[in-house]
């Protein structure tokens, strides 16, 4: 045995270790952040707000952490609420696994995330694209596109993404799109497998400040970024100019940025299906018109999402279905499905807390407006049959059901079908006939 493995040997073993502790710290500090936005959503509503106000809900995916995401959203958020006079205008941080149990929690009314996160998100609730994000430059000009940034240190040997075999990598996370997704896609092409040819593959978590850090301390061989992040940190102070590098440099030589990827389109501006149409429409308008503003990042016309739904297909016919022992010596992945079943559970009863006392009376069945489409699932719920009868029955998917389902569950106040039958017992018979 040569002198030089055992030390690697031992190197590898330090680091597994912290990095596995410093993954409980991120679940539970990502834990801690929605407890608390959970109090302050229930202690601010009742301080600030009456029953009767109108609230908009905008979730945001902080992938730098919202203290420093904080800053780059408040312009567009005063801005937002100076075009829709009447309407308190709040906006919400999200992580790749909260936004799911908020959107079940009726917490939001649109959201803003990248590509990869809203295509996984439109396969479980509808979602409808408002516009696309242009982000600004410091020159002043916009961008549309944006990538992955493998960095490096500028004294690293490492030049193509081939070279990252063997090495300690870190990323966001999995289900992370430019934080993880886009680089696994591009090295694959050249390959190169992400999750077995590095010597250690550690997820980190947002924010990704701290993946550049640990590549420019050392404890990182190479991390993966969004495109962007290290300018940022440049302009910021954080990272020494000329101290880090992108691996695959010669990918492009027409993106501004340092980049190790192809393009895709940059983050959508997303509505909910239970969004009041007009106030949708509204919120379409007022980004589409940012360009008469004075917002440094700006909002377009929705663009095609085609490129990174095939990555996100491709990447979902690969994902390992649990990680690698080595790689996650005490099952994060099960501390992970915990703590989004506490976030939802944390969240649901912060937004239960925020209606006033005493509760008004739930509507009453006569009260509660339905479709055409709402009155035959209704009155098929109410014959006991199942979402796959119901489609049969009516012709139409399952997904489309749920969905009508879901706007019923709303509009009566009820969390289940029993409740819903007890409710609404006046619309389900006699049932409704074709004409």
């Amino acid at each position: 045995m040569t002198a030089g493995r055992p030390r690697r040997l031992s190197v590898l073993t330090r680091i597994r270790r912290p990095a596995f502790l410093g993954g409980i710290a991120r679940v539970t500090r990502h834990l801690l952040m929605v407890l608390l936005l959970a109090c302050g959503l229930v202690t601010f509503v009742h301080a600030q707000e009456g029953p009767d106000t109108p609230i908009l809900r905008i979730g945001i995916l902080a992938h730098r952490g919202w203290d420093a995401g904080e800053s780059q959203w408040t312009s567009l958020e005063r801005y937002l609420a100076r075009q829709l006079p009447g309407h308190v205008v709040r906006f919400v941080p999200v992580t790749l696994t909260s936004a799911g149990p908020l959107i079940n929690a009726g917490g939001l009314d649109f959201l803003v995330t990248n590509p990869g996160h809203y295509i996984q998100l439109a396969d479980l609730y509808p979602l409808s694209v408002l516009a696309t994000r242009k982000r600004a430059l410091p020159d002043g000009s916009h961008i549309r596109q944006f990538g992955s940034t493998v960095l490096v240190r500028a004294d690293s040997g490492l030049a193509t993404l081939g070279d990252l075999r063997g090495t300690r990598l870190g990323a966001v996370a999995q289900q992370a799109f430019g934080g993880f997704q886009i680089a696994w896609f591009e090295a694959r092409a050249q390959g190169v497998d992400l999750f077995d040819d590095p010597a250690e593959l550690v997820f980190l978590g947002f924010p990704q400040d701290d993946i550049a850090t640990a590549v420019l301390n050392g404890r990182l061989d190479a991390g993966i970024v969004r495109s962007g992040l290290l300018e940022h940190l440049v302009d910021e102070g954080r990272v020494p100019d000329g101290a880090l590098r992108a691996l695959n440099a010669n990918v492009t030589y027409t993106h501004p940025e340092a980049i190790s990827t192809r393009l895709y389109p940059e983050w959508p501006f997303l509505a909910l299906s239970g969004t009041d149409p007009g106030l949708r429409d509204a919120v379409a308008l007022a980004l589409l018109q940012t360009g008469n503003s004075d917002l440094a990042d700006q909002w377009g016309a929705p663009v095609s999402y085609t490129e990174a739904r095939a990555l996100v297909a491709a990447f979902a016919a690969r994902r390992p279905e649990a990680a690698s022992p080595a790689r996650n010596p005490l099952g994060i992945a099960a501390l992970a499905l915990a703590a989004i079943a506490l976030v939802g559970a944390l969240l649901f009863f912060a937004l239960r807390a925020r209606r006033p006392a005493p509760t008004p009376p739930a509507p009453q069945a006569d009260d509660v407006p339905l479709t055409r489409r709402e009155q035959q699932v209704l009155t098929q719920i109410g014959e006991g049959q199942s979402t796959k009868e119901i489609a049969a029955t009516l012709g139409i998917s399952p997904k489309t059901v749920e969905f009508h389902r879901a706007n019923l569950l709303r509009k009566f106040e009820v969390r289940s079908s029993a409740q819903l039958i007890a409710r609404a017992g006046r619309h389900i018979s006699p049932p409704e006939t074709e004409t």
